[in-house]
């Protein structure tokens, strides 16, 4: 298997306490009927062919009880793209601006907050791109996930993938900013030929290629105990689709799903960086305080 990175969730630990690209309970807040806690696990590999990994990714779960309660714990994938080492450093920026600048805020308004996490990305990116010839060009997806209480908060750019997966099924929350996406919801090609299009990694939005940015975080239906979120890069569900990956999240632990779809990809070729974080409802025992 390759290396595996956790370099900005690094990083990020510096600003905030927490568990990044392990294992970790993370309890929601007593007050929301059922209680439940989070077992997430998040991962990056450089795959079989690139020599460098433009991926970051970040988990944050709060140690500070009072803060978990009010904005939750934040995944986050990016897959950053540019010359040089360009990608790298869009993907970096950005992840840590996000998780920086979410937990920033002293509101209750989680949605708010997330969508101007996103916004301050793309323009710390793009204001380091312009300062910085050998950058000039760099930027890259965003993909946020946000659970706190009973409310599933998503922001996003790009074509990295946010999945919910239940009982076996996979469905995707995210809709691709790119090229062929927008025509097959046109109708001018069918999904099926999406895949092998030879356009399909041409994205229309991308964090930090433009000086403003329109993003607003989404919400999805409460999670219950059982299911499974999903974050990756195109890495992974360009060649690992979503019928493999409920399979997998469905029989494995995080950790373990994590090791095993990257090895797929990467059995399958590992063309580009391939990262994946696995968010796992469990139910909260009885006599378990929350952590």
């Amino acid at each position: 298997m390759g290396k595996w990175s956790s370099r900005v969730a690094g990083a990020v630990s510096r600003f905030w306490p927490g568990q990044f690209g392990r294992k970790s309970g993370v309890a929601a807040p007593r007050a929301t009927p059922p209680d439940y806690v989070v077992d997430a696990f998040m991962a990056s590999d450089v795959g079989c062919v690139r020599e460098s990994n433009q991926d970051s990714i970040a988990f944050v779960s709060p140690g500070d009880a009072e803060v978990r309660r009010r904005l939750g714990v934040l995944a986050v994938v990016a897959d950053g793209m540019g010359g040089h080492n360009g990608g790298e450093v869009a993907s970096a920026i950005a992840v840590e601006t996000i998780c920086r600048y979410y937990y920033a805020t002293t509101s209750d308004a989680a949605a708010q907050a997330l969508a101007l996490a996103v916004r301050e990305a793309n323009g710390a990116v793009f204001r380091a791109a312009a300062a910085d010839s050998r950058l000039e060009g760099m930027g890259t997806t965003a993909t946020a996930l946000v659970l706190v209480g009973s409310g599933v908060l998503f922001a996003h750019v790009g074509d990295s993938r946010l999945y919910r997966c239940r009982a076996g099924r996979c469905r995707q929350l995210t809709e691709d900013d790119s090229f062929v996406a927008e025509m097959v919801k046109n109708r001018l090609i069918r999904p099926e030929q999406a895949a092998h299009h030879p356009a399909r990694n041409v994205l229309l939005r991308s964090v930090g290629t433009q000086e403003k940015l329109w993003v607003i975080a989404q919400h999805g239906d409460p999670p219950q105990v059982g299911d499974c979120f999903v974050l990756c890069s195109d890495g992974l569900w360009d060649t690992v689709d979503a019928r493999e990956i409920a399979r997998i999240v469905d029989t494995a632990e995080p950790e373990e799903a994590c090791r095993q779809l990257i090895q797929l990809a990467r059995e399958r070729g590992g063309s580009d960086n391939i990262s994946v974080g696995v968010l796992a409802i469990r139910a909260l025992e009885p006599d378990s305080p929350p952590a």
